[in-house]
């Protein structure tokens, strides 16, 4: 649940206020620093508009990817009850799932870091020997490059905040 600061934050963002508009409107003394962070991790209206459908490509991409990896781990976990061999460890294979649910999350939100993990995470995955299969040996590339292309996008270096 997003803390109120970046409920207004968001609020006044979308009326099509800029960054620095906010940031005079709503900074104090005391949460400057919040409020730099908050603006820093969200791109203005015009930009969330203008970059939407390449957003739901990625997201889309990612959604297939999750849900594939989901049904590779119940498949192995139906298997390994079936012969009685399963393990409690066998359950760490949902960590993957898990995270991409996180960085789904924060995609659909917008924000900076979900952009700047899943551009991590996609290069990272291509270094398991399952990941390097079609379609995933595209998809994770693919990924990686709208992540780092929508990042570079949404949030440019010269609008950074400080």
């Amino acid at each position: 649940m997003a803390a109120p600061l970046e409920k207004q934050v968001l609020g006044l963002l979308h009326t099509g206020l800029d960054k620095k508009a906010v940031l005079a409107r709503l900074a104090t003394g005391k949460n400057r620093d919040e409020l730099l962070a908050i603006l820093n991790d969200l791109p203005t209206e015009q930009r969330r508009r203008q970059h939407i459908w390449i957003n739901w490509m990625l997201l889309i991409f990612l959604f297939a990817v999750t849900s594939r990896k989901i049904y590779q781990v119940t498949i192995l976990l139906m298997a390994a009850v079936s012969v009685n061999r399963f393990s409690p460890l066998m359950l760490l294979n949902l960590v993957v799932p898990a995270i991409n649910f996180y960085i789904l999350r924060e995609i659909v939100l917008f924000h900076r870091q979900g952009y700047l993990f899943l551009a991590v995470v996609s290069m990272l995955a291509l270094l398991r020997p399952e990941n390097r299969v079609l379609p995933d040996l595209y998809l994770y590339p693919a990924m990686a490059l709208l992540a780092v292309v929508l990042m570079l996008r949404l949030f440019p270096a010269r609008e950074k905040l400080a």
